[in-house]
């Protein structure tokens, strides 16, 4: 038997979101005049994203259940 979980329980598909989120907050322009820096938020912005597509690979390697339709 296979077990499996819903596309929810899966961390996987939470740090692709988490990392879908902090591109598209970019593209946007997402205002940061509250911080002092730009290129702080710019830097901030593309660690999330970085963190997130790292955080999925790993995930994906560890999952021991698959993902149901």
């Amino acid at each position: 038997m296979i077990d499996t979980k819903t596309i929810l329980a899966s961390r996987t598909v939470w740090a692709n979101l988490v990392g879908l989120a902090a591109l598209v907050l970019g593209l946007i322009g997402f205002d940061t005049s509250d911080l002092r820096t730009e290129a702080f938020a710019e830097a901030a912005a593309q660690l999330v994203g970085a963190a997130s597509f790292v955080a999925s690979t790993v995930f994906r390697i560890l999952a021991t259940r698959q993902i149901m339709s």
